[in-house]
């Protein structure tokens, strides 16, 4: 990634107090993990009200798009539409994989 994104990633991050491991994630995953877009700040999957980390666990990469979608549908939704994220959803969660 070049050097202006990383510093606009960083300055970002800062700015909105996320962590070393939210920077370091978002810096590694600069593009939406389904479309291939350019990414939003990572969504996370437990938020961090309800005691989500900035792990890499609890984070998706995801475009302006699917980040909207992430949050109008919810969660079971999103873990429906988009099969490859379920396990990581559900272990963010700390949930059991359902039978769905």
């Amino acid at each position: 990634m070049c050097n202006i994104m990383t510093e606009a990633i960083t300055r970002h991050c800062k700015k909105h107090k996320y962590s070393d491991a939210y920077r370091d994630y978002w810096i590694a995953h600069p593009f939406c993990e389904i479309c291939g877009n350019h990414a939003d700040p990572p969504h996370h999957i437990r938020t961090r009200a309800a005691g989500g980390s900035d792990e890499a666990g609890n984070l998706l990469s995801l475009c302006t798009a699917h980040h909207r979608e992430a949050h109008t549908i919810g969660v079971w939704s999103f873990a429906n539409k988009y099969g490859q994220f379920q396990e990581k959803i559900l272990e963010a969660l700390d949930l059991e994989f359902p039978e769905w």
